[in-house]
């Protein structure tokens, strides 16, 4: 049955799985996605549908969607997994959909409808905090206008939504590059350095780079995905998308998924005939979410990972292509963080209108405080001891 609250007589909230999603609810997502505050191309119906395909059947993402009645259309979204407890909260409730290829968790939320979604949201979580003591996210987007949003409107009405910092990713926000691009942003070394890449690549022939637009060629360039990863180092630690079933299942449907709509964006780096690098992105909104990139180890001495995320950016800038930014989805440490001169605040989330539930989350956040200081005295002696 539809959640229905007095203060939203227009709205209702859905709890639904991926089979009940119908053609034209499919349709509604999609439009929802590309109308909300923040893109998410890991709350996209391509991949979640894709995910659920491969999953068993007792273990399905559970889609919390609101739909406004009168206009009909959806105005949020939300996908997740229902869990007994974690060490974060020892409590039933929901949790962002745990897949080892989700790197971003997080809601859509119509912009011109927000407030509304929010409010059905908070009612909901009221109604129901005997059963459901509350919503925890992972990999979460700090800074998201409806997390700080939400995060407010959940104070207001006796609820808490906690956001604990964890790490910064690194990010491109194109509009914010100068003219010349992202080279003057280098050190001289650094620039120095991809220079001399970049020659050596081309002795091997033109330095090339393409987007894989024609859906026909989609399968073709997956294949050569699947081919550099698994004869890359990835393939020796059997974490690469072909070493594990699901895995492979996973793409293979997502590919089927994406030749439905823009989501899936194939890039390919070449030097003559060679394909020397290629990555598969995902499209949402105005925002590129980076997820797999694999290159041929014969160029290892070219850099060519760096190459192709140096050449992405250029082309998306002298093309034109509408996208306000690249979000890289890597861990802290990564090698792009040399190269991509934004951060995006990345960490967890706890949203509860249970007291018992927001007593638990202001603990673990003391918790994580004390750990860092820990973690902090225990470097700082370290060096201390180096030096002496």
């Amino acid at each position: 049955m539809p959640f229905r609250s007095k203060s939203n007589p227009d709205s209702e909230l859905l709890i639904l799985t991926p089979e009940m999603c119908s053609a034209d609810f499919q349709r509604e997502w999609k439009q929802l996605e590309q109308e909300s505050l923040t893109g998410n191309a890991f709350l996209s119906p391509e991949f979640v549908l894709s995910l659920a395909e491969v999953r068993s059947a007792h273990n399905q993402p559970i889609i919390l969607a609101c739909r406004n009645r009168r206009e009909k259309r959806l105005i949020g979204l939300g996908v997740f997994d229902q869990v007994k407890a974690t060490k974060a909260l020892p409590l039933p409730h929901w949790i962002s959909i745990q897949c080892p290829h989700s790197f971003r968790s997080g809601l859509l939320v119509a912009e011109n409808s927000r407030t509304e979604f929010y409010q059905l949201l908070i009612d909901f979580l009221t109604k129901k905090q005997d059963e459901l003591l509350g919503i925890e996210f992972r990999n979460l987007r700090l800074k998201s206008q409806w997390a700080q949003e939400l995060r407010d409107f959940a104070a207001e009405y006796g609820g808490s939504f906690r956001l604990l910092p964890e790490s910064e990713s690194a990010a491109v926000d194109l509009k914010l590059l100068p003219e010349e691009g992202m080279p003057t942003l280098w050190s001289s070394s650094r620039r120095k350095s991809i220079r001399k890449n970049q020659n050596r690549l081309s002795k091997h022939g033109p330095i090339r780079f393409r987007l894989v637009e024609k859906r026909s060629e989609y399968d073709t360039a997956l294949n050569h995905f699947l081919r550099l990863e698994e004869a890359s180092w990835k393939g020796n630690l059997r974490t690469a998308l072909h070493s594990d079933r699901k895995d492979l299942a996973f793409i293979h449907q997502l590919i089927q998924q994406a030749k439905k709509s823009d989501y899936l964006v194939i890039s390919q780096l070449l030097a003559g005939e060679d394909l020397v690098a290629t990555a598969l992105n995902f499209s949402s909104g105005k925002e590129l979410f980076a997820f797999k990139i694999a290159w041929d180890e014969r160029f290892e001495k070219c850099s060519p990972g760096t190459l192709h995320e140096v050449a992405l950016v250029d082309h998306l800038l002298t093309q034109k292509l509408p996208y306000d930014r690249i979000d890289s989805c890597s861990s802290a440490g990564s090698y792009l963080e040399k190269l991509w001169p934004d951060r995006v605040a990345i960490g967890s989330g706890m949203l509860s209108m249970n007291f018992l539930a927001r007593g638990t989350g202001k603990v673990i956040s003391q918790l994580q405080s004390l750990k860092r200081w820990a973690t902090n005295l225990t470097q700082t002696s370290s060096i201390v001891t180096e030096d002496s």
